[in-house]
C-alpha cells in the first residue's frame, strides 16, 4: 500500500471514530442509534440555544444529551435505567495511546483518582451553603489524602439564610440574610443566572407542590424601607410575580391539597394568613394566642395543624381555616415535620431537650423522646430520623419502625467534634442536614470544623468528610449531576463541554451489560478580549508572616500583561479567610504607584493564627491562594518582613 494511501486510511478510521464535526441542522451536533443486549439507545446531542450556535462542537459551549431507551422486544421505554457516562480526550494522558471502549470504562469504574475523566456524567455533587458568602460545589469522589473536594464555587451578594431546589436538581434559589434579593442558581451548569429583588429581607423560601412558584417570607428587620410579607417567583420565568404585604414576624408556608391555599404565619402578630393561591389575595386571618411557629397541612385529611411555641399548644383548622380542636403539649415547642408516609408528625422543643411524636391522623401524641443538647432540626430518610441539636456534637437516630412501638430510643452517632452553638457566624435556618441520593445515609455540616461529614446507615460513625479550604460550611444537601430520567425511557443532561479536542463519550451499564464509545471533535472556542482572565502572582512566599495588631502590606503582580483597571465598575481585592473557620475581611487592592503592574492591599488582622488569602474581583481571575500566619504581638518573631 502508497504511503499516501495509508494516511488516507488512518484519517478516514479517525474521521470515522471522533466524528467530522457536522454542521448545525435540525438534528443538532448528532444524532445516533445503538442497539445492544436487546434495547434501541436513540442518542443526540443539540446545543442548549440554537441561536447563533456555533457549526461544530465548541470548547465551553453547553450541550444537551439526550438518549431515549426502548426494549428492542416490544418498543417499551426503558425506565430507571442506571447507566454512566463519561467524556474524555481520546487519548489517554498517562500512556499516550487510545484505550479501548471496555479499557476506558474499567478505568472510570475503578475509581482510579489520578486518571479521572474530564467530565463524569454519574453520582453527585455536593452543595454547602457558606458563611463566606458562597455556595461550595463539592465532589466525593476527588476526596482523598485530605484534598480539597471543592468543584466549583459560587459567589453571592450575601450570606445565604434560606435555600430551596426543585426536585429535577434543575435551578436552586437562595435567600440572602443581609440583603433584599433572592439568587437563583442553574444546577445543571453550576451558574449564578439572576438576582431577583424582595421589599424585605429573605427569610424561609418554600416552592408550591408543583414547583411553578417559590414562595419568599421576608422581614423588614428594623428598617424603615424594607416590607413585612411574602414575595411570588415564577420559576419559569425567574420573574416577581407579587409581593404581598403581611403582620408582623418570620413567615413559614404550607400548601393545601387542591393548591387552592396557601398558609402562612406571622411569628411576632400571632397570625396565621390563608391566601387564595391564584390571586395572591388574603381571603382568612387566623389569630392564634401566642408565637404560630410552625404550620403543616395534611392533603389526605384536609386539616392544618399551627404550633403555638409560647404556650405550648398545637391547634388543628379545617383546610378553609375553621378550628378543630388544640392539643396541649409542653411550652417551647417550634420546628414541625410530617414524615415522608404521613403518618406521623414530630415537634422538637428545644428548651424542653425533647422530641414530641404525634398521631397524624387522630392528633394523639405518641411518644415524648428525650433528645440532649438543645434538639432544633429533623430530617427524615427512607429508615430514620434524623434530630441535630444546637448543643451536641451528637446526631440522634430514631427508627421509623419503632415509633409504632412503646419507648422507642434514639441512637447517637458523632458529627465531628464542634457544636453548632460555638459557630461564630449565626446559623441559617437553611439545614445543616442533607439526604445522600439513595436515602440511606446523610450529609452533616460542621461549621466549626469546616467539614461535611457523610454517614451510612447501619454504621456507629460518619465514614468520610468532605472539605473545601477557605469556606465554612453552615448548611448542605445533595444534587444528582450529569444524566437523570426526564420522561418515560428518556434521559437528559446539560453539559459544558470542558475542553478542545478529539474527545470520547463513553456509556456502560451492567443491566444489561452495555458498553459504547462515541468519538466527538470538539473546537477550540474563539476568545474574546473580555473573556481573558487576569494572572496574578504573589510578591512573597506561599506561607508569609505577620504580627497581629500591627499593619499588613500585601503585594501582587500581574502575570501576563493585561493592565487590569480600578474604577467604579473594575475592582479587585484580598478576600482573607481564618482557617479555624470564621468570617472573612475583604481588603480592597488599589494600583502601586511606585510599580507598574503591582497591586497592594492593607490592613490589620487582629487575632492570632493561619488565614488563606484569595484574590477575587469583576474581571476573571486566575491565581492561587496564599497563606498567611499571624503571630501574637507577645511572640518574638524579629523581622521577617511583610508578606
Amino acid at each position: 500500500m502508497r504511503p499516501h494511501s495509508l494516511r488516507y486510511c488512518m484519517f478516514l478510521f479517525l474521521a470515522l471514530l471522533l466524528g467530522a464535526g457536522p454542521s448545525v441542522s435540525s438534528a443538532g451536533y448528532l444524532d445516533r442509534t445503538i442497539e445492544q443486549e436487546g434495547l434501541r439507545v436513540q442518542f443526540s446531542i443539540d446545543p442548549v440555544k440554537e441561536q447563533n450556535a456555533p457549526a461544530m462542537l465548541q470548547a465551553d459551549q453547553l450541550v444537551r444529551i439526550r438518549m431515549a431507551v426502548t426494549r428492542q422486544a416490544d418498543g417499551h421505554p426503558l425506565n430507571n435505567w442506571n447507566v454512566g457516562a463519561w467524556l474524555d480526550r481520546a487519548v489517554s494522558a498517562a500512556s499516550g495511546a487510545m484505550p479501548s471502549c471496555a479499557q476506558r470504562v474499567a478505568g472510570y469504574l475503578g475509581g482510579d483518582l489520578l486518571q479521572r475523566p474530564l467530565l463524569d456524567l454519574t453520582g453527585y455533587y455536593v452543595l454547602t451553603l457558606d458563611a463566606e458568602p458562597s455556595i461550595s460545589v463539592l465532589d466525593p469522589s476527588v476526596s482523598f489524602a485530605g484534598r480539597t473536594s471543592l468543584y466549583r464555587s459560587l459567589k453571592l451578594k450575601g450570606r445565604g439564610f434560606d435555600w430551596a431546589k426543585t426536585t429535577d436538581d434543575a435551578k436552586l434559589f437562595i435567600g440572602l440574610a443581609e440583603e433584599p434579593a433572592v439568587v437563583i442558581a442553574d444546577l445543571q451548569t453550576l451558574q449564578t443566572l439572576t438576582h431577583i429583588a424582595v421589599p424585605g429581607f429573605p427569610t424561609r423560601l418554600a416552592l408550591a407542590p408543583d414547583e411553578r412558584l417559590l414562595w419568599v417570607g421576608h422581614v423588614a428587620a428594623g428598617k424603615v424601607a424594607r416590607q413585612e410579607g411574602a414575595s411570588i417567583i415564577d420559576t419559569v420565568t425567574n420573574r416577581l410575580v407579587k409581593s404581598v404585604p403581611l403582620p408582623a414576624g418570620h413567615h413559614e408556608f404550607a400548601f393545601s391539597d387542591d393548591g387552592r391555599h396557601v398558609y402562612v404565619t406571622s411569628r411576632q402578630a400571632g397570625i396565621v394568613s390563608i391566601l387564595d393561591a391564584a390571586t395572591f389575595v388574603v381571603i382568612r386571618t387566623i389569630t392564634v394566642p401566642g408565637e404560630p411557629l410552625s404550620v403543616v397541612s395534611f392533603p389526605s385529611k384536609g386539616t392544618v395543624w399551627v404550633v403555638d411555641g409560647k404556650y405550648g399548644r398545637v391547634h388543628r383548622y379545617t383546610a378553609q381555616g375553621h378550628p378543630i380542636d388544640s392539643i396541649a403539649l409542653d411550652s417551647g415547642i417550634g420546628p414541625t415535620k410530617l414524615s415522608p408516609d404521613k403518618r406521623y408528625v414530630l415537634i422538637v422543643n428545644p428548651s424542653q431537650h425533647r422530641v414530641h411524636v404525634l398521631n397524624a391522623t387522630t392528633g394523639h401524641p405518641m411518644h415524648t423522646i428525650t433528645v440532649s443538647g438543645k434538639p432544633y432540626d429533623v430530617m427524615f430518610s427512607d429508615q430514620y430520623v434524623y434530630v441535630r441539636s444546637l448543643e451536641s456534637e451528637q446526631v440522634a437516630l430514631i427508627s421509623l419502625a419503632a415509633l409504632e412501638k412503646p419507648d422507642p430510643k434514639p441512637q447517637y452517632i458523632p458529627a465531628g467534634s464542634g457544636i453548632l452553638a460555638q459557630a461564630r457566624e449565626g446559623l441559617p435556618i437553611a439545614s445543616t442536614m442533607g439526604l445522600t441520593l439513595n436515602r440511606g445515609g446523610a450529609f452533616l455540616a460542621s461549621p466549626t470544623e469546616r467539614t461535611v461529614y457523610h454517614y451510612m446507615e447501619g454504621m456507629n460513625a460518619p465514614d468520610s468528610s468532605l472539605r473545601s479550604y477557605g469556606h465554612t460550611p453552615m448548611a448542605a444537601l445533595t444534587i444528582q449531576r450529569g444524566l437523570r430520567q426526564v420522561g418515560p425511557g428518556e434521559y437528559s443532561a446539560v453539559v459544558k463541554l470542558p475542553s478542545a479536542g478529539r474527545m470520547v463519550l463513553a456509556l456502560a451499564s451492567d443491566a444489561p451489560k452495555i458498553r459504547e464509545c462515541i468519538g466527538l471533535q470538539v473546537e477550540r472556542a474563539p476568545v474574546s478580549k473580555e473573556s481573558e482572565r487576569i494572572a496574578f502572582e504573589w510578591l512573597s512566599n506561599s506561607v508569609a508572616h505577620a504580627v497581629a495588631g500591627k499593619p499588613i502590606t500585601v503585594s501582587v503582580r500581574v502575570k501576563n500583561g493585561v493592565k487590569p483597571a480600578a474604577d467604579a465598575t473594575n475592582w479587585f481585592e484580598l478576600f482573607i479567610v481564618p482557617t479555624r473557620g470564621g468570617q472573612g475581611v475583604r481588603w480592597p487592592l488599589r494600583a502601586d504607584e511606585q510599580a507598574a503592574g503591582q497591586l497592594i492591599g492593607e490592613g490589620i488582622l487582629s487575632e492570632p493564627g493561619g488565614y488563606y488569602v484569595h484574590i477575587r474581583g469583576s474581571q476573571a481571575v486566575d491565581a492561587t491562594f496564599s497563606t498567611l500566619l499571624v503571630e501574637s504581638s507577645s511572640d518574638t518573631i524579629g523581622t521577617r518582613g511583610q508578606p
